[in-house]
């Protein structure tokens, strides 16, 4: 009898923890696109003046968030447009937005983190626009060590003393479907 209740209960945990998987190839998304958590830690400790941590809320008026395009799998909708380059128009996204200004220290972690129960993309596609007019782009993909880890932006260095800063998150589904695209955009200033 302890066999059977032991061999019951293994498969039930197996189908429980499958089941519990969200990654970023899953064919099904959630209703709502997921607005990520960004936060730039100043991992300076000697700096006692400011707050080590400075958090990019879209509530509090730090940040920015665009839905491009996120469908529930219905009728095989995906995404046809640009997915490989950041296209945004910067200067568009923050003409007549007041956002409030992050600061950029010197030795810096600038971390993304989404819920665990919501899809994380499967790919960034950065830029950065200096007050000085120098535009840059970088692309990279969305691989999380363990649930609960951030996940780093790689932000390239830049000329200006400020920065507009536009990630383009790119959700696709295990056959490469484009199912979800959506910005988070926020300013940076050097420290």
């Amino acid at each position: 009898m302890k066999k059977i209740f032991l061999v019951y209960f293994s498969l039930i945990a197996i189908t429980m923890l499958s089941a519990c998987q969200t990654n970023k190839y899953n064919n099904v998304i959630k209703d709502k696109t997921p607005d990520p958590s960004i936060r730039i830690e100043d991992l300076d400790n000697n700096n006692k003046e400011r707050p080590n941590i400075f958090y990019f809320d879209t509530e509090q008026g730090r940040s920015l968030f665009e839905v491009i395009f996120w469908d529930k799998m219905e009728d095989d909708h995906y995404y046809q447009g640009q997915i490989k380059n950041n296209d945004v128009r910067i200067d568009r996204v923050f003409k007549g937005k007041k956002i409030e200004v992050g600061p950029l220290p010197k030795n810096y972690e600038l971390a993304m983190t989404f819920s665990q129960k919501e899809p994380f993309p499967s790919t960034i596609l950065g830029k950065v626009q200096d007050d000085k007019g120098h535009t840059y782009n970088w692309k990279q993909s969305y691989e999380s060590e363990a649930a609960d880890h951030d996940y780093l932006i790689n932000l390239p260095k830049f000329k200006g003393k400020k920065a507009k800063i536009a990630l383009r998150m790119i959700w696709l589904n295990k056959n490469g479907d484009c199912i979800g695209v959506a910005d988070k955009f926020f300013i940076l200033e050097k420290q």
